[in-house]
């Protein structure tokens, strides 16, 4: 677009209206074509900038792109787009061009006093050469060194809500007077737009930084459950064992443990938590180590739960609670002994793959209740058997009219696949939930642990 001229689109207008008047139609019609033209092309101006802002986000590219339309536009060998800081009354000129050159002012310098004017009165200010060699000469004006001084120095304020955040300033080095008021409407215009993308891009850019740091604490969160998590499943002759997790989150409150006692016998922990993602977790990991600390004082399950709930409930701030099992397998007899809390029943297959019957009393979950109730119970797993503890993310997982996967589905899929490892059994059973839920969210957590006896 070439520069604007001097003469606005509301003067051209006024203009043609006289020499209607005077009945000039020639000259009318010629102003009223001036006028269109003057007004299309400043549309134009207007509505590229507003385009080109609309596709940034990095602050400095928003600065590069009107300060290059600017420089186009006006007529100004100088052109200056400068942030305002005032805590120290300082700016940072993050475009500044003479005569088509860049120049680099890598530093925060006081404001002068026709900045200073703008950002009190948050309104545009425009200066001569004697108001410009006065105020040099009484030290409220520098001249950045290897520049010229203008003749003419406009400035616009930025204004975000009523709060002036920098200038936008045009120098003419030839002409006093060289900026008319359609200039500074023009002018106004433009900075209005900038200042919007430059707020949102702050904004972006402090919401980008928010949510690094979130990702950051999490992946940390993440790989801190993961390693109190067992990082390889037991060995023992006879036996061969599975488990597999798949948090809804970053991280979640589904955990498993396995906790070597001595050579013919094991424990085991499956357990759900209330919540989700980062209090789940944090509800987990102290879970976790109670039941840890607590397993070493008694071989009774149940007194073991008795005693990680009567601590939960003094340090339970966030109001949750926790379904578990704890079970105690004995290597030469395939016994497990368990404490249910609340928790799903496991499921037994014997030899031949036939559900073996559990008996089953009332079990609460840890966290809520003083005289809490536990479902203490015997089971034996068959030689060739297999036993599979689990979360309610298998069970309860939903399809898209959200109809559970269900026990009957989890128990065909073991029966299936029930001369494959533990390992990959937990793996059918998560790649069967995946394809039943189709196209629905994953929404709670997945743990599976699976005991054969070979």
């Amino acid at each position: 677009m070439a520069r604007i001229s001097s003469i606005n689109a509301d003067e051209l207008q006024a203009a043609a209206g006289r020499a209607e008047a005077a009945g000039d139609w020639k000259t009318a019609a010629e102003l009223y074509a001036r006028c269109a033209t003057e007004r299309a092309e400043m549309l134009a101006l207007i509505n590229s900038v507003q385009e080109g802002l609309s596709s940034k986000l990095e602050m400095q590219a928003i600065y590069n792109l009107v300060g290059d339309k600017l420089r186009d536009t006006f007529n100004a060998q100088v052109v200056m787009i400068s942030q305002y800081d005032p805590l120290t009354r300082r700016v940072y000129h993050h475009y500044a061009i003479e005569n088509g050159e860049h120049l680099n002012i890598n530093q925060w310098l006081p404001v002068d006093s026709s900045r200073a004017t703008i950002i009190r009165t948050k309104k545009p200010f425009m200066i001569n050469l004697q108001e410009i060699l006065k105020a040099v000469e009484e030290g409220r004006m520098r001249v950045i060194p290897g520049t010229q001084l203008p003749k003419t120095w406009l400035g616009v304020p930025m204004l975000v809500g009523n709060t002036a955040r920098g200038v936008v300033s045009l120098q003419n080095l030839d002409e006093e007077n060289a900026f008319s008021q359609a200039d500074i409407d023009l002018l106004m215009t433009l900075t209005n737009s900038m200042t919007l993308s430059l707020e949102n891009a702050r904004l972006f850019s402090r919401n980008e930084r928010l949510l690094w740091v979130l990702e950051s604490e999490m992946e940390l969160a993440r790989k801190t459950q993961k390693s109190i998590l067992p990082a390889r499943r037991p060995r023992k002759n006879g036996y061969d064992f599975g488990s597999l997790i798949m948090p809804a989150r970053a991280v979640g409150g589904d955990f498993y443990d396995f906790i070597p006692f001595n050579d013919h016998r094991l424990g085991i922990v499956i357990g759900d938590v209330s919540d989700k993602g980062l209090p789940a977790a944090l509800f987990m990991a102290l879970t976790f180590s109670l039941l840890r600390a607590e397993c070493e004082k008694s071989s009774d399950p149940c007194q073991v739960l008795q005693l990680v709930n009567r601590y939960l409930l003094k340090m339970n701030a966030m109001n949750m609670f926790v379904t578990l099992i704890y079970c105690l397998l004995d290597y030469n007899t395939g016994v497990l002994t368990y404490a249910r809390a609340g928790h799903v029943l496991p499921i037994v297959l014997d030899g031949k793959g036939r559900k073996v019957t559990i008996p089953m009393d009332v079990g609460q979950p840890l966290g809520l209740f003083e005289d809490v109730r536990f479902d203490r119970q015997q089971v034996q797993i068959p030689p060739g058997g297999l036993a599979l503890f689990y979360t309610d993310g298998l069970s309860e997982a939903g399809d898209e009219s959200g109809r559970e996967f269900g026990s009957m589905r989890i128990l065909k899929v073991l029966q299936e696949q029930r001369n494959e490892t533990g390992k990959l059994i937990c793996k059918h059973l998560w790649d069967a939930v995946q394809e039943y839920c189709g196209g629905s969210v994953h929404k709670d957590d997945f743990a599976t642990l699976v005991i054969k006896r070979l």
